[in-house]
């Protein structure tokens, strides 16, 4: 039958879904390292732009920087929970 044999697509994706993030991302940088220079600058830009606020507006950076960190916990946690609930 036609459906019954595997490809060889099906064994590449069965190795890359067996990858731990890390090494998705280590991966993904490997295999085109300007994304990975674009995010690091980003990345840089981001917190360059988060001092120079806080330097002049010391009370909005505080509430930028709250609303990141209350971002980033909704994020790991519902992370967390799904990756419970999955497996």
């Amino acid at each position: 039958m036609a459906g019954s044999e595997p490809s060889a697509d099906d064994d590449r994706d069965d190795a890359f879904a067996a990858l731990t993030l890390k090494e998705r991302i280590a991966v993904a940088t490997a295999q085109d390292p300007s994304k990975a220079i674009v995010v690091i600058l980003l990345g840089l830009f981001a917190l360059t732009f988060l001092v120079a606020l806080s330097l002049v507006y010391p009370t909005v950076a505080g509430f930028f920087l709250l609303g990141t960190l209350l971002l980033t916990v909704l994020a790991v946690g519902g992370y967390v929970i799904l990756t419970r609930l999955g497996g």
